[in-house]
């Protein structure tokens, strides 16, 4: 059984990628599982390959999900070809051209994507282990930091305090997305804060004022009865 070995790359980011080795007979289910350790991501979310051309065109659909096998009324409308099921689809049989493409797109609300091409067909190895990644260039992305920022899934103060609670992130990354997330401040709102810092208007001002005019009579009264004692 011959063994196809694939580059599968981040779609925005060339210098992040993983090679993988898995034989022929092998499924898209099991090609899935290995890219998705391979990222170090949590295989919670639905997934689907693309058989794709020379431009990164997609065509042919094979999709993890049985649920996500029918058609909806677009796709009828638009001619798109019946899905695949991954677990009941081989590869060996969308490998057309000796530099096959597929693209890969995991969890639709962020559309994690890849562009996957064949590199080499090998012999078979007895004692070989597959689906496996035989190569890892670049620190995988993490997972939820773009569904966070993309989907707006928490509120600001919640998103914050996750980007403040992670390690992993620096003091730059934070600090840029307090000022990309800063409105400013309303007009009211400045009037609200200056009224609380020192709020010695109206009736405090008054009492004030007040205070001032006793000293002023109560020194005049000392200065008088000085004059009457001379």
């Amino acid at each position: 059984m011959a063994v196809y070995k694939f580059k599968i790359v981040v779609e925005d980011n060339e210098d992040i990628y993983r090679e993988i080795e898995i034989l022929s007979g092998q499924t898209f289910e099991d090609f899935h599982t290995c890219i998705q350790e391979a990222f170090a991501f949590d295989s919670k979310h639905a997934a689907a390959f693309f058989v794709s051309d020379d431009y990164w065109r997609k065509d042919q659909e094979i999709t993890l999900r049985k649920e996500d096998i029918e058609l909806d009324a677009d796709e009828i409308k638009l001619g798109v070809s019946p899905k695949k099921l991954m677990s009941a689809t081989k590869i060996a049989k969308y490998i057309d051209s000796p530099r096959q493409r597929f693209v890969y797109v995991f969890d639709p609300a962020v559309k994690w994507t890849f562009c996957i091409e064949l590199m080499k067909i090998l012999p078979d190895n007895p004692k070989g282990k597959y689906p496996s990644c035989v190569r890892s260039i670049g620190k995988s992305p993490r997972q939820y930091k773009q569904t966070i920022m993309a989907e707006g899934e928490m509120s600001p103060d919640l998103a914050m305090a996750t980007m403040l609670n992670d390690p992993e992130l620096d003091e730059s990354e934070i600090y840029q997305a307090i000022k990309n997330d800063t409105n400013g401040i309303d007009e009211g709102d400045l009037n609200h804060l200056e009224g609380e810092e020192g709020e010695d208007t109206g009736e405090e001002a008054e009492a004030e004022l007040g205070e001032e005019d006793e000293m002023e009579e109560e020194e005049g009264d000392y200065g008088m009865e000085q004059s009457d004692e001379d």
